[in-house]
């Protein structure tokens, strides 16, 4: 049976191996990170000259084509076209009653099927 110094020996060997092949991995990690931070720092200047292009007369597609991608972030900018939804209006200041109503102001008038009842506040039927 192995000693005990045997087996942390044996796991030692093991675990430097594992490093060793873990050390290309880890640079390979660092210059993926380098590159990713070049490319995000000529994301802002693409978008725009992007933009240009369209603004000169070229097409997402026709820019496709050429082999320009669009852009994944496009510059912030006024809206183009006209809108597809009207503004909101803002909602009318509500009125404040200073007197009570009258009672029959408050009552809707009632008609049957056919006949048109005109009614007038304060005038009575004789």
């Amino acid at each position: 049976m192995a000693s005990s110094h045997d087996i942390m020996q044996r796991m030692r060997e093991v675990q430097a191996a594992r490093e060793k092949a873990f050390e290309p991995l880890a640079e390979i990690l660092e210059k993926r990170a380098e590159l990713r931070r070049q490319l995000a720092e000529t994301d802002a200047p693409y978008g725009e000259a992007f933009v240009a292009a369209e603004a000169a007369g070229w097409t997402a597609e026709e820019l496709a084509t050429i082999g320009a991608e669009e852009p994944v972030k496009r510059p912030r900018g006024r809206a183009r076209g006209k809108r597809t939804t009207p503004k909101k209006e803002a909602p009318a200041a509500p009125q404040q009653q200073t007197t009570a109503p009258s009672p029959s102001a408050a009552m809707p008038a009632q008609t049957g099927a056919g006949e048109a009842v005109e009614t007038t506040v304060g005038r009575t039927t004789g």
